[in-house]
């Protein structure tokens, strides 16, 4: 079963057990044509992700919440099945092609979500998007807890100051006080999110962070440009959608015209495909990217 299809299903499960009388274990896996044991990992996996499911007989269902329990604004949202169903049927529909990203900006503006985004539909992730977003609101510190640095190869808590969201809400950069610089972290990688008591106090020190297409932060920008074979070309805008913004199509050939902030980002992606990205400027990108290839062969050695 694909990825999709399972995603599709928990969301149904969801409104299944929202519904005033519940479901069976045993309907929902012959509706779904799925072993009983399937419906129990999704019950799990719905627990795990804060949804508070009880028993009533043979039926299991979510209780629902008063209105009360909830401030205005967040009444005016689309359930996560009726966003899938909008977002399955815009991205499925070829003739909406040319007015997708317009009704789906006002469908985001609405539900208070500023770009669409896979992460929409993990409830942890939405959670921990949500409590930093009120941590930005109100200038306080957050928690992320056990957060995973690709480049540390460790998961440990991090004290910071959010500061903004960049791209569908996949990035945000920080202030972290114990190394006091401003860093940029990824939405997947935080195992959570506390919202501290504390204030913010480091405001002066934020400067002007910003992030490339590539996902990484910087205060200066170092202008690139890049010829790019037909196959590149596509490789690009499929793994760096932003980047698309950046091409320009000058006969045979597409170049990418752009800032970025550091250059391992970008030099990741010509090493990638060598033979296929010329570096035209600058020269210090042709030069770091000569460096780790020097660097690739001793240790090859």
């Amino acid at each position: 079963m694909n990825e999709q299809r399972k995603i599709l299903r928990v969301f149904q499960l969801v409104a299944r057990l929202r519904g005033p009388f519940g479901c069976i274990k045993e309907d929902v896996a012959r509706d779904f044509g799925v072993s009983t044991r399937t419906i129990e990992r999704y019950f799990e996996l719905l627990s795990d992700l804060g949804f508070d499911i009880v028993r009533q007989g043979k039926a299991f269902r979510i209780p629902p919440r008063a209105r009360s329990d909830f401030d205005a604004e967040d009444l005016f949202v689309f359930s996560l099945e009726e966003a899938a169903i909008i977002r399955g049927a815009l991205l499925n529909c070829s003739s909406a092609a040319p007015l997708q990203k317009t009704i789906l900006d006002k469908l985001y503006a609405l539900t208070d979500l500023d770009e669409l985004s896979e992460t929409f539909y993990k409830q942890s992730i939405a959670t921990s998007i949500s409590r930093i977003r009120t941590a930005i609101r109100e200038k306080r510190q957050v928690i992320l807890r056990t957060y995973h640095s690709i480049s540390r190869d460790t998961a440990t808590d991090r004290l910071v100051e959010p500061i903004r969201f960049y791209y569908f809400y996949r990035y945000f950069l920080a202030y972290e006080p114990a190394s006091k610089k401003v860093k940029q972290f990824k939405t997947e990688r935080i195992g959570g999110v506390e919202i501290s008591d504390a204030p913010v106090t480091h405001e002066s020190e934020y400067g002007l962070q910003r992030i490339d297409v590539f996902g990484l932060s910087g205060e200066q920008p170092i202008m690139v440009k890049l010829c790019l074979s037909r196959r590149a070309a596509l490789l690009l805008g499929e793994e760096f959608p932003d980047a698309e913004l950046h091409l320009v199509k000058r006969g045979r050939h597409t170049w990418f015209e752009g800032p970025v902030y550091q250059l391992e980002g970008v030099g990741r992606f010509v090493m990638g495909l060598l033979g296929e990205v010329e570096v035209v400027e600058p020269e210090v990108l042709n030069e770091y990217i000569n460096k780790r290839l020097i660097q690739y062969k001793k240790m090859k050695r």
